[in-house]
């Protein structure tokens, strides 16, 4: 019975360390993005940078709401 417990623990792990690698890389892209755009239409305030990155930030957030969900209902089965 322990063994099932630490293997699903792991697992538990597992999937919360990707859920930061891609927060992470969403939250890079949009703010890259948002540079890129800064720089290609000389804008004095960086409004794309912060724009796009406050939008990677909600949709990261959004997915890991999401997967923690996901995850609680899969513990009730």
């Amino acid at each position: 019975m322990g063994e099932v417990n630490d293997s699903n623990s792991g697992s538990k792990y597992a999937r919360f360390s990707t859920l930061g690698i891609q927060m992470g890389v969403i939250i890079a892209l949009f703010t890259w993005l948002g540079t890129y755009l800064d720089e290609k239409y000389h804008t004095k305030t960086p409004w794309w940078t912060i724009g796009l990155s406050l939008f990677g930030v909600t949709a990261s957030l959004y997915l890991m709401i999401k997967e923690v969900i996901n995850m609680n209902k899969d513990n009730e089965k």
